[in-house]
């Protein structure tokens, strides 16, 4: 049996497919018609941006934001300047150029000091190698016709890759690398499908169209599996799926505990077309809609009238639940090539979300203006990002003022009563949260930003991921301050960050009056059993315990106990 860490919990049994990405071999050669030569450098990058494009159409939520991402990069004319240099003034054929001038700019990205920056050296190497592919005429891997009961098997997949699989044949997926917070894991635990990261030398040890099964919640990996081993992997299965089918049933009830505290579980969107899950998981509502992906998706700036129809049309079919969409948040980890934001030290503490908006106020009263013209359509509620001071929040109200004054001018219709909330996601607003409350109608924790600025852990930095932690004490004071402070002027307060669906920190955020939990959809009926089997009174017990900590490993701990003790019931 061989073994690595499993990221998505699941059982697969199937075939392999072995994903062996062998290299084109380039040689260094001079050409003499360089102009000819450079043509046809381009018209293969273009040919790779457009198979990125007809990928990205084909996809929604997160792997459409991250495909879209990929593609800016992909486009941005410093990503092959040195490559078309090495083609006009030395003369080299466009394969050599392709790999020396792309590899620069990976060398760049692997030793920048921001994390997130230096992390996207992988999608530099991702995308050198496509475009190697196409200029040597070399077939790219048809990941989205791969047979039924597929188990891929690969050192790692691409962002590319699994933006071409079709998710309905995979079975599973290791890869020897990776980790419980890369793409390929979030993505399989979002649709479901077993993962298993960290199989040190599998490819050694698996070949192509080999009978394995594989448990994607241990780790755990049998080649040619007994039928004994068979038996009891189809009964952990059957366990797995009976407690899924179990869930059906709170599909229509309330989130509420034992004891009468009432919560309501609601999700986290990113396109009109994940509302087919907010309601197939019986979501009470949509606690953060990312309005981003509709500047990501355009290589323009998006039209008042796009945005309008966007935003109408996940109001419709919200049948009149709560909609909170998030105003622009770009800059930091997303960028929109057409706004040309100048390069940043340190993006993630820079020119982002709603200073952008403060200073740049047409983008932001043209978003403004699409959501109110759409207010009519449904219950909606507009949540500010990056809040950091209270003079912020009173500019961004004045701006508002001022788009519903020229609407009413214009005699358009819109909703006067739309709730104007900010997200709790810098300790500067954690700490004035009292103050904060007194201006604004809701708060939403944002708890994957709080936790960064709080320990000053950068999340996406391996080396330091054990310090980025949610249990950190400080970080749980700050959340607690955040409640106590809408509660305290009579507004809820949400949280729309992973630590809303982590079974071990609901029952914490059930004691500390967190009113509604945002997350995403495939973890709402989970969540809601779990709350609906809680006493409300036991909860707030165990946060006085856990206040009195001051070792995030120390609660950890005790919220895993909780959490066991639970289960044991």
């Amino acid at each position: 049996m061989l073994k690595g860490k499993g990221v998505s919990k699941g059982i697969g049994i199937g075939h392999t497919r072995v994903l062996k990405n062998e290299e084109v071999k380039i040689t260094d050669f001079k050409i003499q018609d360089r102009e000819n030569e450079l043509n046809y450098f381009k018209q293969c990058l273009n040919n790779v941006i457009e198979d990125t494009k007809k990928v990205i159409e084909k996809l929604s939520g997160t792997e459409a934001d991250i495909m879209n991402a990929y593609l800016m990069i992909l486009q941005d004319p410093t990503l092959t300047s040195e490559a078309e240099r090495l083609i006009k003034e030395e003369g080299y054929n466009a394969g050599y150029s392709a790999k020396v001038g792309l590899e620069t700019v990976e060398e760049v990205f692997k030793n920048m000091d921001d994390e997130y920056m230096s992390a996207r050296a992988s999608d530099i190497a991702d995308m050198k190698q496509r475009l190697i592919n196409k200029i040597a005429n070399k077939e790219e891997l048809d990941l989205s016709n791969l047979p039924e009961n597929t188990i891929l098997v690969g050192k790692d997949l691409s962002t590319s890759d699994t933006a071409k699989l079709n998710l309905k044949s995979i079975a599973g997926i290791i890869i020897e690398n990776g980790s419980e917070n890369s793409h390929v894991s979030i993505m399989a635990r979002t649709h479901e499908i077993p993962a298993i990261v960290g199989a040190k030398e599998i490819l050694d040890n698996i070949d192509n169209d080999v009978y394995i099964a594989m448990n994607g919640n241990t780790g755990d990996i049998f080649v040619n599996p007994t039928k004994e081993e068979i038996e009891n992997l189809e009964k952990i299965q059957k366990e797995l799926d009976d407690e899924k089918n179990n869930l059906t049933k709170y599909k229509r009830r309330k989130s509420i505990t034992r004891d009468g505290y009432k919560t309501e579980v609601v999700a986290n969107i990113g396109t009109p077309k994940d509302m087919e899950m907010v309601i197939e998981n019986g979501a009470e509502g949509v606690g953060l809609f990312r309005s981003e992906f509709l500047y990501m998706d355009s290589d323009t700036m998006p039209t008042e009238d796009e945005q309008f129809e966007a935003y109408k049309e996940v109001l419709e079919k919200a049948e009149g639940r709560r909609v909170i969409v998030r105003t622009l948040d770009i800059g930091g980890d997303k960028d929109l090539k057409y706004l040309n934001l100048e390069k940043e030290d340190n993006p993630f503490l820079g020119y982002r979300a709603i200073r952008i908006c403060l200073r740049e106020p047409e983008i932001f009263k043209i978003q403004l203006r699409a959501l109110y013209r759409a207010s009519i359509y449904g219950k909606l509620a507009i949540m500010l990002p990056m809040i950091s001071s209270i003079d912020e929040l009173r500019k961004a109200k004045e701006i508002i003022e001022e788009v519903k004054k020229e609407l009413k001018d214009k005699k358009i219709k819109f909703d006067k009563n739309v709730k104007i909330g900010i997200m709790i996601e810098i300790p500067s607003a954690a700490i004035m949260a009292e103050q904060f409350a007194k201006e604004c109608d809701f708060f939403s924790i944002g708890t994957n930003d709080l936790i960064q600025y709080t320990v000053a852990v950068e999340r996406g930095n391996e080396k330091i991921s054990d310090l980025y932690t949610k249990f950190h004490p400080a970080v749980i004071r700050l959340i607690k301050m955040a409640i106590d402070g809408a509660h305290k002027s009579k507004i809820f307060c949400g949280m729309c960050g992973e630590a809303a669906s982590d079974e071990r920190f609901i029952p914490l955020l059930v004691g500390l009056g967190l009113d509604e939990f945002s997350m995403n959809p495939t973890k709402i009926l989970n969540s809601r059993k779990m709350i609906r089997e809680l006493n409300h009174k036991e909860c707030k017990k165990l946060v006085q315990e856990i206040l009195k900590m001051t070792s995030a490993n120390e609660v950890k701990a005790r919220l895993e106990e909780f959490k066991n003790s639970m289960n044991s019931k």
